[in-house]
């Protein structure tokens, strides 16, 4: 029975020392305490004590603020810890000026404005320049100011002189090609050829058929020396048609320009009666420098006359129309006048479209950085002064004087934006505006010369 005892208190004994040793091992020194804890406050106490030096970050109206350089404030944006920055501004010295603390909360959470302080200081708000008009578009669809050469080459032949409708046939194409000549662009230089005008249709035949002249040399279109040109010949002889093809392809290439597009018109009531070739001198019209188009308007042709004119402006790359009356003739040419009408309702649509574009692409993007900014300007004064709020249950201090600062900078930041942008957005706007009406004035305008309406 002692025995047992014995054992038992040995054994209870034993437990107890074991509890006391390892109560031993996890007991930690008062002194390593104390150290640790030093250690966390002196950490704190140098992260407070880093925004002493503030003189950079002073400022004395909206625009300085945003110039502000804080892209390396520690807690600014998403880096912002709550309790992280509580625990270092609680070891803010005390007796600071309300404007010391703002500048010491601002170093550790201001916001960097300076991306949207260069944005809103460098707003285009003006155009780019409009397409090229339709008058300024070469073949291919580029761009070509250099001007364009319209030939007229006018058969004279004795059979122009027929009567259609009441007046000869020469006099219909007089009228017709004068109305045409006059609505073209100013861009546009023309130049009147014409042929068989001497001679007469049974004698004089060679006089007849050299009789080839420039009477209205390429130029600028002007009233009234180019009705004395209509109205210094007649009707008269033969038809030397290649003949005045190959004139056309002399003075072209002589006056051809860089990037120049030639076209030629031939008006004339019936096939070559010279023995010349006119679809070889057709093609080598077109396969010359001047690379001339050559369109035909065939007056009143007969069938045998329609299949040559055919042949001689296809070899000229161009399009044989045949008209019988004067309305058709009339409206041949009114055809042309459709096409660069319809050419500026293009032009004018492609461009008010594209200043819609060019205005709302800018106001959209003044509203994303105004409103990216505002709202980045409302999260840090949150912020702040959530900070002082915290801050008034641990150092005396004038907060509510740091609220008033914080507010105010916040409403002068938002203020300074939004005007800023308003200012951005209706100048942008009313630049689109002078830019649309310019162009539908400008289209308009065109259009109603080519229409004879002014």
């Amino acid at each position: 029975m002692l025995k047992s005892k014995l054992i038992i208190t040995g054994l209870v004994m034993f437990v107890l020392l074991l509890a006391g040793c390892s109560n031993n091992e996890n007991e930690t020194n008062p002194a390593d305490m104390q150290e640790q804890t030093d250690s966390l406050v002196k950490d704190d106490k140098e992260s407070a004590s880093d925004t002493d030096n503030l003189d950079h970050l002073q400022f004395s109206n909206a625009e300085e603020r945003m110039q502000l350089d804080l892209e390396n404030a520690e807690f600014n944006g998403e880096q912002f810890n709550e309790d992280e920055v509580q625990r270092i501004v609680e070891q803010l010295p005390e007796n600071l000026t309300p404007e010391e603390y703002y500048y010491k909360l601002l170093s550790l959470i201001g916001e960097d404005y300076r991306k949207y302080y260069q944005f809103f200081n460098s707003v285009e708000t003006s155009f780019e320049s409009a397409t090229s008009q339709p008058d300024e578009i070469n073949r291919e669809g580029e761009s070509d100011l250099s001007p364009i050469n319209v030939s007229i080459l006018f058969d004279a032949s004795g059979s122009m002189d027929e009567m259609i409708s009441g007046k000869t046939k020469i006099q219909l194409a007089k009228e017709a090609v004068n109305s045409f000549v006059a609505s073209l662009p100013e861009i546009v230089n023309i130049s009147l050829t014409v042929y068989g005008h001497k001679g007469t249709g049974t004698d004089n035949k060679e006089l007849s058929c050299k009789s080839i002249e420039e009477i209205y040399p390429l130029s600028s279109y002007d009233e009234d020396s180019f009705q004395a040109a209509l109205d210094s010949f007649s009707s008269a002889g033969w038809t030397p048609l290649a003949g005045a093809m190959v004139s056309a392809t002399q003075k072209l290439s002589n006056a051809n320009g860089d990037n120049e597009e030639n076209i030629v018109y031939i008006v004339s009531d019936g096939m070559e009666t010279c023995n010349g070739d006119p679809v070889i001198a057709a093609k080598k019209l077109n396969q010359s420098s001047s690379n001339a188009i050559v369109n035909i308007i065939g007056f009143d042709v007969n069938d045998e006359g329609q299949q040559q004119l055919r042949e001689v402006a296809s070899a000229g790359a161009g399009e044989y129309s045949t008209v019988r009356t004067e309305q058709e003739l009339t409206s041949y040419f009114n055809s042309q006048k459709t096409k660069l009408i319809n050419q500026w309702y293009g032009w004018e649509a492609e461009n008010v479209n594209k200043y819609y574009a060019s205005e709302s692409e800018r106001v959209n993007e003044l509203y994303n950085m105004e409103t990216e900014m505002v709202n980045i300007a409302y999260n840090e004064e949150t912020r702040l002064k959530n900070l002082t709020y915290h801050l008034d249950q641990t150092i005396d201090a004038d907060w509510d004087k740091v609220r008033e600062i914080v507010n105010d900078t916040g409403d002068e930041i938002r203020e300074y934006v939004r005007s800023a942008a308003d200012a951005y957005r209706a100048e942008i706007r009313s630049g689109g505006d002078q830019n649309r009406d310019s162009i539908r004035n400008k289209a308009g305008n065109e259009r109603d010369k080519l229409r004879g309406k002014q």
